[in-house]
């Protein structure tokens, strides 16, 4: 009975933040260094297994083309609903077209195994 208050209490974190970040996460998932935290949590808590979005005005391309350079040799780029979807062991990283600006959002593999 504690998951869905754990789960919300996650979703309210994760949607309350804007610095920006430069450094990589937990050494697996590189952290895009022109995007803004969308919830001013510090990038860390991914490596806690805390999803996180980051928010910039560059291109959809453009960030492809970072993440194509930085993300680790072990990360899979497909082609995901809308976006783009970098599948890395530590986690998966999601860039896609909001409005005028790009998202990246950083789901940690520790997210996805909380079942």
């Amino acid at each position: 009975m504690c998951y869905p208050i754990r789960f919300g209490l996650l979703v309210v974190g994760l949607l309350a933040c804007t610095s920006a970040f430069a450094l990589p996460m937990n050494g697996q998932l590189p952290l895009y260094p022109r995007g803004h935290n969308m919830n001013d949590m510090p990038a860390s808590v991914v490596a806690m297994g805390v999803p996180m979005v980051l928010e910039t005005t560059d291109a959809v391309h453009l960030v492809d083309l970072w993440f194509s350079s930085n993300a680790p040799k072990s990360c899979a780029r497909s082609a995901a609903s809308g976006g783009l979807k970098y599948a890395c062991p530590g986690g998966s990283i999601m860039i896609y077209a909001h409005g005028d600006k790009t998202q990246i959002a950083y789901v940690p593999a520790m997210a996805m195994m909380g079942h």
